[in-house]
């Protein structure tokens, strides 16, 4: 998926998100939603969501507080696990950047999400989870690569987690539905 695609989903997707906010910051994870847009569909089933972009769209999954806001990127680890259905794989659902973390972030402590850091499967190597806790896995912030998240955060120390709600999202049609579960973030 090109930069532009992924920027543009970001900012129509970080006011949707920035709305659910309000009202919940500092309430722990809060409950699991899921958002989609036409013709992608979403829905959660206790902590499991499930993405069809099949035939087009985008659709992705929050947690409806983050306690994770201002705090350093080295003070907070992301994950979640995925598994391509109905293939029962890792690999035919990744594409084009997708699924993703789409992570705020708040660049040098403005108050504000100035973009977003992605973390995809392919990054990761397409092996069920996207977590940057591994060395393995890849970050785009703002056009520049990096190895991992901790050589994104080495990179920019005076960076914090933007106030604005982490999402997974999905926006490649693939042939079937993707699963996401173990969504995770902690401080």
């Amino acid at each position: 998926m090109s930069h532009f695609k992924r920027l543009g989903i970001a900012a129509v997707l970080s006011v949707l998100v920035a709305l659910a906010l309000v009202g919940t910051a500092g309430a722990g994870p809060g409950k699991l939603k899921c958002f989609a847009g036409d013709p992608a569909t979403c829905s959660v089933s206790q902590e499991t969501v499930t993405l069809n972009t099949s035939t087009g769209g985008f659709a992705g999954a929050y947690y409806t507080a983050s306690k994770a806001n201002g705090t350093a990127l080295a003070g907070v680890d992301y994950s979640f696990q995925y598994n391509c259905d109905p293939s029962d794989d890792s690999a035919t659902c990744v594409g084009g950047g997708s699924p993703r973390w789409s992570i705020p972030i708040d660049t040098p402590a403005a108050g504000k999400t100035n973009g977003y850091a992605f973390l995809d499967a392919a990054g990761c190597g397409s092996t069920g989870t996207v977590s940057t806790t591994s060395s393995a896995c890849a970050v785009n912030f703002g056009g520049v690569d990096y190895a991992n998240w901790d050589a994104f955060a080495a990179a920019n120390p005076s960076y914090l987690i933007g106030n604005a709600l982490p999402f997974v999202i999905t926006d490649t049609t693939e042939p079937g539905t993707t699963l996401i579960f173990a969504i995770n973030v902690t401080k």
